[in-house]
């Protein structure tokens, strides 16, 4: 029995001494990210039948146990991706804001304000060459904000998608190392059961590599008892197992002409399904949000183009022109429709005509009235417009290798253009003021950037072919512009400052919810990591209290041991 009591002690002094190992562990790591408090589970070891007694035998560690709540790590999951995700919103959304930040004051408004009001000046003196210059150069300054906003945001949408490059890099790479640390759970954890002998540091390890991938991409998991881990994307798609991962890729163009995201080696996009983490948030903010804003701005600048050419196109000014250039190229011999012409306003020729008035070398028009060249959408030709411009007498057309129409006076001659019905004139910017079809091909027409002269401010008349010096009908036609509902590209009609209010209102609604969004989610996780800590963190207030409890029981096995000696020296001293 003395012997006994020397094994049953023994046993106290291994186990107290292993506990106190999990204690000096946990304060080791206390400042480790991701460490989850660890705790050693003690039972007796099984008892002895003795004489009739069932006797103990002693003290074992029967395992060390992480301490963790999974429902607490599952949230933390997700609450990490959705604050990755609005972060990385947030952020891109404040890049921009130098953009959008002067809208109401310097920028947008301030230039499509001063384009109208200079149109209103020359409207009041359609004579005055320094009204028309006045207009010019207001008109280039609304063309420069409309420029660099498109500039500016396709700068930060394109760097956005290379970040995104870089983004999918690091997942792979957390990849590998989840699938690797899996392989080495799973060499450590042979043969046990259950909870059993867990490698508790390695879990650790790989749970904060989970959570770092869920910084990127949202993923959902899947523990299994053997140790594993399987790992989703949002759509089912497969990123781990048993340990080996699947790599993120770029694929083919997607709707937002950007390289979509797939698994390496398949064709199926994911990019939708990514609505969390720092990904997912730089794909929302360069298709979602940089895209729309983009749209919105080509929309504007669209609407500009074409109402103002409509208008310009088919006026004129006191000084009649000698030559005029299309500033879109057409396919001469193809049917003038959207279906075989590449114009971008090539779906807006209708059925309709427009006049041709030749003047002599005296300024009279012959024939007064001028001579219709009429248009038949889907039907007519470049060519044919050609060749009924060259029936007209005192003008010749030409159509050069690239397929721009060329209209010349002959000598002593002079022409105008007026009454377009067909849209022929606008959508190949014939006798036109602007060039381009959206916020970064927008420009004047070089006809009026070379020379202020040729703003058109009046109209021929359809009886007489007279432009009248005083004429501000053309002018006034475009300053009506400025609050007309305008919708040339299928979008909602609207006036182009309620379109720039929109504008300036949507950027400022989608940041004011991003940063609501990130607040929310960022005391959301304070709180979830509070809670963790409370549970999973290590308290050296508590370990310590741990470990005195340990040492004292330590100390208590020793004295059994010290007294048993005792006890088998005064049992020899008898024998002696």
């Amino acid at each position: 029995m003395i012997f006994d009591s020397l094994n049953i002690a023994a046993s106290s002094l291994k186990t107290q001494q292993r506990a106190m190992d999990v204690v000096s562990h946990n304060i080791a790591n206390v400042n480790t990210p991701g460490y989850s408090r660890q705790t050693a589970d003690l039972a007796t070891l099984a008892s002895e039948k003795v004489a009739g007694l069932n006797l103990g035998r002693g003290v074992k560690v029967m395992n060390v146990r992480r301490v963790v709540d999974p429902i607490i790590a599952q949230a933390q999951l997700n609450n990490s991706s959705q604050l990755a995700y609005w972060d990385t919103t947030h952020t891109g959304l404040n890049s921009v804001e130098n953009v959008f930040g002067s809208l109401q004051s310097t920028g947008l408004a301030s230039a499509l304000d001063g384009f109208f009001l200079a149109w209103k000046q020359l409207a009041n003196n359609p004579q005055d060459h320094g009204q028309k210059v006045n207009v010019r150069a207001k008109s280039n300054a609304l063309v420069d904000s409309l420029n660099n906003m498109k500039t500016q945001l396709t700068s930060v949408q394109n760097n956005t998608d290379a970040n995104i490059d870089q983004a999918i890099t690091k997942a792979n790479q957390i990849l590998d190392n989840i699938a690797s640390l899996t392989i080495q759970i799973n060499r450590q954890e042979a043969g046990n059961k259950g909870a059993i002998g867990q490698a508790n540091d390695l879990r650790d390890q790989r749970d904060q590599a989970v959570r770092d991938l869920t910084k990127l991409i949202p993923v959902q998991q899947v523990n299994t008892a053997d140790g594993g881990l399987m790992l989703q994307a949002p759509d089912g798609a497969l990123l781990v197992q048993d340990g080996a991962a699947r790599h993120l890729a770029r694929g083919g163009a997607g709707n937002s002409n950007f390289s979509t995201i797939v698994i390496a080696g398949g064709s199926t996009a994911i990019d939708q399904s990514l609505q969390g983490g720092q990904i997912g948030g730089m794909i929302n903010l360069r298709d979602n949000k940089l895209g729309n804003y983009i749209q919105k701005i080509d929309s504007i600048a669209a609407n500009l183009i074409f109402s103002t050419n409509q208008i310009h196109a088919s006026g004129a000014s006191a000084t009649h022109q000698t030559s005029m250039n299309a500033g879109q190229a057409s396919s001469p011999a193809l049917a003038l429709d959207a279906a075989t012409q590449s114009a971008p306003f090539a779906a807006k020729i209708q059925n309709g005509s427009f006049k041709l008035h030749v003047y002599d070398n005296t300024g009279a028009a012959t024939p007064a009235g001028g001579v219709a060249i009429n248009i038949t959408a889907g039907v007519t030709t470049m060519n044919d417009i050609a060749a009924a411009i060259n029936a007209v007498a005192g003008v010749s057309a030409a159509i050069d290798a690239s397929g721009h129409l060329s209209i010349t006076a002959a000598t002593g001659n002079t022409f105008t253009l007026s009454g377009d019905s067909s849209n022929v004139l606008a959508a190949y910017e014939i006798n036109s003021f602007f060039h381009g079809d959206n916020a970064g091909s927008l420009a004047l027409s070089s006809a009026v950037q070379n020379n202020a002269d040729a703003i058109n401010t009046g109209a021929a008349d359809a009886a007489t072919s007279v432009v009248q010096a005083g004429d501000n009908s053309s002018a006034l036609a475009i300053l009506g512009l400025q609050n007309s509902a305008l919708s040339i590209d299928s979008t909602p009609a609207a006036s182009l400052h309620d379109r720039t209010t929109s504008l300036s209102t949507l950027y400022g609604t989608d940041t004011a919810v991003s940063l609501q969004q990130k607040d929310y989610r960022s005391v959301e996780a304070d709180s979830l990591n509070n809670q963790r800590q409370a549970i999973s963190g290590v308290n050296t207030d508590e370990e310590l209290i741990a470990m005195i409890k340990f040492q004292r029981a330590y100390q208590s096995s020793a004295k059994v041991i010290t007294t048993t000696n005792q006890m088998l020296d005064s049992l020899m001293g008898l024998i002696r």
